[in-house]
């Protein structure tokens, strides 16, 4: 057996262990991530922003991280340590997050408190379409770097065209994207399918599970589905609870990182489909049990109304430390094979 087949691992107890850490540092650092950006960006801009803007600093910040990550780690890509590397990405990611936040209110005068979340949903939107489903396959043989800026052009363009039509697209299909990308779920189910066939089959699952997930939370009383929503929200398919935004939060800050840090054990251990169906399901109950437990300690700490919305905030913050720690630190990063794999990465080869 070839020395590189010996180096693909087989996740194990061990990488669940090994990745545990990391992620119980998503949540510390998020909190103090919490307690830190709104009293600094409150100096540039009144208080309600400054809390837009520090979910901006994670989302963006996040988003940030992996555009440098499909870059090949630009701009310290020659940069041997790890840590390092790694300390200078995170920095890099937060400055420009801030000055972007900052510029809008202070120099262009954006409400940001109403365009917040059009901006960072449209954005994920289009990195996702090209890069995390599409593979980048619009630009093939294009260097990381030049690839990166030139999907920048497309992000920026298409983000301001979404903004002045239809505003923002329902981005409850993050919550589903990252899981069934990271446990290979979108790989074993199209399978040897091509692209643009590839991104219409995954698109078409997964605006299907956003109205299983939605239409779930209306039944439950969490969320209230508006079919003549006003016109600055159309397509906008209603509103969540308090208590819905926060599990929803949490959601997207807890559905790549903590797979992407262990390894996916145990799920990996699950022959396909079903890995990645338990995965979802456990990701979501995860998610459900941190959020009840969070609500009552942001009761205690922001008495009063305010305390669910500061608890999302903190919430929001999971998103960047979760991409850091795997796009710049490479946690849990390591080929290895999920249960009958023949080759780490794909699943073309199995029938």
């Amino acid at each position: 057996m070839s020395d590189t087949t010996n180096s693909i691992q087989v996740p194990n107890v061990q990488s669940f262990l090994r990745g545990f850490p990391w992620v119980v540092m998503i949540l510390v650092f998020a909190f103090l991530s919490w307690l830190f950006w709104e009293p600094f960006l409150s100096m540039f801009m009144d208080g309600e922003s400054a809390q837009y803007a520090s979910i901006g600093i994670s989302t963006i910040g996040a988003y940030l991280v992996s555009i440098f990550a499909i870059a090949g780690q630009w701009p310290f890509q020659k940069v041997e340590n790890k840590w390092v590397r790694g300390i200078l990405l995170i920095l890099l990611a937060k400055v420009i997050a801030a000055a972007f936040w900052i510029m809008l209110v202070r120099v262009f005068h954006v409400n940001i408190v109403m365009w917040a979340f059009p901006i960072i949903s449209n954005a994920w939107l289009i990195l996702a379409a090209t890069s995390f489903v599409g593979g980048d396959a619009h630009l093939p043989n294009v260097p990381p770097v030049r690839k990166m800026f030139l999907n920048l052009i497309i992000a920026v363009g298409g983000t301001l065209v979404l903004l002045r039509t239809i505003v923002i697209f329902p981005s409850t299909w993050f919550a589903m994207l990252q899981p069934i990308i990271v446990t290979g779920g979108l790989a074993y189910l199209f399978r040897r399918v091509k692209q643009p066939t590839f991104s219409i089959l995954s698109w078409s699952l997964l605006l299907g599970l956003m109205w299983i997930f939605v239409s779930v939370a209306s039944w439950l009383g969490h969320f209230t589905i508006d079919h003549n929503a006003p016109q600055f929200w159309t397509w906008n398919l209603g509103a969540g609870s308090a208590e819905f935004n926060l599990f929803f939060a949490f959601a997207c800050g807890l559905n790549f990182a903590v797979f992407a840090c262990t390894q996916c054990w145990p799920f990996s251990r699950i022959r396909q489909p079903w890995g990645t169906t338990i995965a979802l399901f456990s990701v979501l109950t995860w998610c459900f049990l941190i959020t009840r437990a969070i609500i009552p300690l942001f009761n205690t700490i922001v008495p009063g109304d305010a305390s669910l919305w500061q608890a999302q905030i903190m919430a929001w913050h999971t998103v960047f430390w979760g991409f850091s720690w795997v796009y710049c630190f490479g946690v849990g990063q390591k080929p290895y094979l999920w249960a009958g794999q023949k080759t780490p990465g794909t699943w073309d080869d199995v029938d």
